[in-house]
């Protein structure tokens, strides 16, 4: 998204406005032994954008899940199932099963269309690991309905 830095509108990304997500907490409620993603990098594919933030996982016996698990709580559904550094909204997943149904798209071809919608220039292209992540989406849609979770 656009920031203004007092004299005009300059692209950033909401880990550099400083947010961070806490998970295995209340909002505004942080962990005393929170866990950092390893280089403070991770992902978040939604459908309009990819979001680069700052993520923090619960450590602190509130909570004894795993990661993936406690990405699951907040609707994020990650691309991995050891040391998630990318995650894709239950809403991404939905719209990608909708346009596979009706469209025939591709997830590389919906990835893109995504990675455009953020960037269109291509001056910040998506991380790759983002890009072959996105390749799991019909298994993950196809997953997600044969556990029976209701996408919204």
């Amino acid at each position: 998204f656009q920031h203004w830095n007092g004299t005009r509108f300059t692209q950033t990304s909401l880990k550099a406005t400083g947010l961070r997500i806490q998970l295995g907490h209340p909002p505004g409620e942080r962990c005393p032994l929170n866990e950092a993603m390893w280089a403070d990098d991770f992902v978040i594919i939604d459908c309009d954008v990819v979001h680069s933030v700052g993520l923090d996982f619960c450590r602190c016996g509130t909570t004894s899940k795993s990661h993936v698990e406690q990405l699951l709580e907040h609707r994020l559904y990650a691309t991995t199932v050891s040391n998630p550094k990318t995650a894709a909204t239950f809403r991404v997943l939905e719209l990608f099963e909708l346009l596979q149904y009706e469209a025939n798209i591709s997830p590389f071809e919906f990835f893109k269309a995504i990675a455009c919608l953020t960037d269109n220039t291509g001056l910040s292209p998506a991380k790759v690991s983002s890009v072959w992540s996105v390749l799991d989406f019909k298994l993950t849609v196809l997953l997600i309905r044969r556990i029976d979770i209701q996408v919204y």
